[in-house]
């Protein structure tokens, strides 16, 4: 049923939470899952060998979701861990470039401009009026380019991409592409066939504890030997100074994963997938453009593309003290994220109509109470 049951989740009753994007509440059955988790860690070797059967459904889960094998997903401590993982499988040689676009998230450009110290160039295509041009992206890449980093739909403006037009343009030249669904996988469709990896964190839209999703498309991209090698990524040989890695995902998981954040995504995932994937996209973009609509009649300034096609289940509005804002609209049970001059309101299964009208007939207010505020404009 859509919308979700608001008496589903822990303290979500009486509140419009429209703060997905920062992290979601829980469920109720999360509850359940941690008193499994503390028996299973009472029972030694038996609990043990319960926790990776955990871990395992957890992966057939996310498998289903992503539309790869099982053996192509691994579990890690978050999203930036599995950039990491990708880019140190890379043979880096001075000349090389990387692309990003200047206005997409942290995990990716920060890592990526560490680079510069192997010689690596970043290539940054700047925004034009807050949209990221695929063409613009695909234009800074050329015979050097080692990797494009995107986010499926971008954290600040809430654009989404079209993958098909990125994955097909990067194919063609033999260039990997790193997607960043942590904005989208949960509520909307996400194909990992069409990129050579992706990486999402769990906490947001996955409503689960914090921790981070790694996708390898082993058919797109054959050969991947990350740098790091650890107790769980690997076999033993005959020979004690030897190894021989994993022969999929896994070999991204050095030790144990978070045992307990499984138990948990498990319920997440399981309570997400009781709806067809469809339903859930078109409760959340009939809320997007509800609220878009709802902001644009208001004459504020949007972030966010008016085109469905181009946006997800993000609303960004361009303000001069969001955080100021998420504190005032949080006094009358109105939960929002806000930075880097923009609030943003998230649109999940549980949110109503009601939800985004409340926020509505509220914003006026909100606007008015903080007109003298500025705030330093930090990133996420």
């Amino acid at each position: 049923m859509i919308p979700a049951s608001k008496s589903d989740f822990i303290g979500l009753e009486g509140f419009a939470h429209l703060a997905s994007g920062g992290q979601p509440p829980l469920l109720k059955a999360h509850q359940e899952a941690f008193e499994a988790f503390a028996r299973d860690k009472s029972m030694g070797m038996g609990g043990y060998d319960n926790h990776w059967a955990v871990v395992q459904r957890v992966r057939e889960q996310l498998a289903a979701m992503v539309k790869l094998k099982v053996e192509n997903i691994a579990l890690q401590g978050n999203t930036s861990e599995g950039i990491a993982k990708v880019i140190s499988s890379i043979d880096w040689q001075e000349g090389d470039n990387v692309v990003t676009p200047a206005l997409d998230y942290a995990s990716g450009r920060f890592t990526l401009s560490n680079l510069a110290r192997r010689g690596v160039e970043l290539r940054l295509p700047q925004a034009k009026d807050w949209f990221i041009d695929l063409d613009d992206v695909i234009a800074a890449c050329d015979e050097r380019t080692r990797l494009v980093y995107l986010s499926h739909v971008n954290a600040h403006t809430g654009q989404k991409i079209d993958l098909d037009r990125i994955s097909g343009g990067l194919k063609d030249r033999g260039i990997p592409l790193l997607l960043d669904a942590s904005h989208s996988l949960g509520v909307l469709p996400v194909d990992a066939r069409k990129c050579d990896f992706l990486v999402s964190c769990t906490y947001k839209f996955l409503m689960s504890p914090h921790m981070g999703v790694f996708a390898w498309n082993k058919e797109r991209h054959p050969d991947f030997e990350p740098l790091g090698v650890g107790r769980f990524s690997a076999f033993d040989t005959e020979d004690p100074g030897s190894y021989k890695l994993r022969p999929d995902a896994r070999r991204v998981e050095l030790g144990n994963v978070s045992h307990i954040s499984a138990y948990l995504m498990e319920k997440s995932l399981s309570y997400i997938c009781r709806h067809p994937e469809t339903v859930v996209e078109r409760h959340v973009m009939d809320l997007s453009t509800r609220l878009r609509e709802g902001v644009e009649r208001l004459g504020l300034p949007l972030l966010t593309p008016k085109d469905e096609r181009d946006r997800g289940p993000n609303v960004s509005i361009g303000v001069g003290a969001p955080r100021a804002m998420v504190d005032l609209a949080g006094k009358e049970n109105i939960i929002l994220w806000g930075e880097a001059n923009r609030l943003r309101a998230s649109m999940h299964l549980f949110v109503t109509q009601d939800d985004v009208d409340r926020f509505l007939d509220w914003l006026p207010e909100g606007i008015r109470q903080t007109a003298d505020q500025h705030e330093t404009p930090l990133w996420e």
